[in-house]
């Protein structure tokens, strides 16, 4: 045995050592065959696709307010261009239904099979472990089954939800502030400040719900204790007639759940009306505008496709970083699966190494 493959006390070869050296993120798509490969790709095309629908028909309704403010000069000529812009706002529809299509579908379907794999792999390396593993690392039999179960689910939720629409949001804020800059510079260079108006609160709720949602979940598992002792003690506690004691308790250890859900609540009406900010935001660019149309010749339609362009891809950017604390989340459960698959125990059962000694111990 070489002294890659040789393993050290916890039981990990230098191969296995250096693959922990890399992103936490990146495990979770360790367990991607060829044909997730295919979804993910296909996937990502759907939501760059998605993200980008949106400046593309800013462009076009820009296009078509500047024709309906020039009027009907000509009136067959009038008609031809409301004619062109209606048919590619279709074919924009079209596409952005093909596009919205491969991004949910390509996701969750890729996130299914990875889930799927990576729980056969990881049963198959808790059944190949020794004795040792569950005396001295697993609490009891019930945290492994737990463990599998909320991690897979929390791998899967990101691989579906969270990197899509992170994709998507990235797409959009990139493509609505490219559109700006070309249509009107001017203007989105001037509206390109307020950028961190519309990301701010966003994260600041992000964050805020991500610590209150652990404490309600440390809250409810304490209740939790308290029902699973009642529970497994029935017969105890109803011979001593202590089930009002313990629904008391229970109550107590729910009170102050209910006070992180109000907090919850409060934090999340803030957050959503802090996004007011936007029309503040957009009165001062029709503002600023109406300056470039009256002395700088630029059109009605730009203006608003520009200024709504530069909003959408603040919002959208402000979404799309509020998953980064999900893709956290997932990194950690993924390297808690992977450190449990590449375990190499001392006694391995998969191991075709070593003397074979016959019933006589020769």
């Amino acid at each position: 045995m070489d002294n890659k493959s040789k393993p050290d006390m916890e039981g990990k070869t230098k191969e296995q050592r250096r693959c922990r050296l890399k992103s936490p993120f990146f495990t979770i798509f360790m367990h991607a065959d060829t044909v997730d490969v295919i979804f993910m790709v296909f996937g990502f095309i759907g939501a760059v696709g998605d993200g980008l629908s949106t400046p593309l028909m800013l462009v076009l309704t820009s296009k078509f307010f500047n024709d309906l403010g020039n009027g009907p000069n000509v009136v067959m000529q009038f008609t031809s261009k409301v004619n062109t812009i209606a048919r590619d706002l279709v074919f924009l529809a079209i596409g952005s239904l093909v596009m919205a299509f491969l991004e949910g579908y390509c996701w969750a379907r890729t996130a299914e099979r990875q889930a799927s794999t990576m729980r056969a792999r990881y049963l198959k390396a808790v059944l190949r472990q020794d004795v040792e593993y569950f005396d001295l690392k697993v609490g009891s039999t019930n945290e492994v089954i737990t463990s599998v179960s909320s991690d897979s689910l929390v791998i899967q939720d990101v691989l579906s939800e969270k990197v899509p629409n992170f994709i998507m949001n990235v797409s959009m804020f990139v493509g609505s502030y490219t559109v700006g800059f070309i249509l009107q510079w001017q203007l989105t260079l001037v509206a390109f400040p307020t950028l961190l108006l519309l990301i701010i609160p966003g994260l600041m709720y992000g964050r805020m719900l991500m610590d209150v949602s652990q404490k309600i979940k440390q809250e409810y598992g304490k209740a939790g204790v308290i029902v699973e002792q009642a529970i497994s003690s029935i017969r105890t506690v109803y011979s001593f007639a202590a089930e009002e004691q313990t629904m008391t308790k229970f109550s107590k250890a729910l009170e102050y759940s209910v006070k992180l859900g109000l907090k919850q609540g409060l934090a999340k009406g803030l957050a959503i009306g802090s996004n007011g900010i936007t029309f503040t935001i957009y009165a001062f660019e029709v503002w600023y505008g109406s300056r470039l149309v009256m002395y700088h010749g630029a059109t009605g339609g730009t203006v608003f496709a520009v200024a709504a362009a530069a909003i959408v891809g603040g919002l959208s950017l402000g979404s799309g970083l509020s998953n980064v604390k999900y893709f956290a989340e997932a990194g950690s459960a993924g390297e808690r699966i992977l450190e449990v698959i590449q375990r190499v125990p001392k006694i391995d059962s998969e191991s075709t190494e070593g003397e074979v000694y016959n019933r006589k111990g020769l």
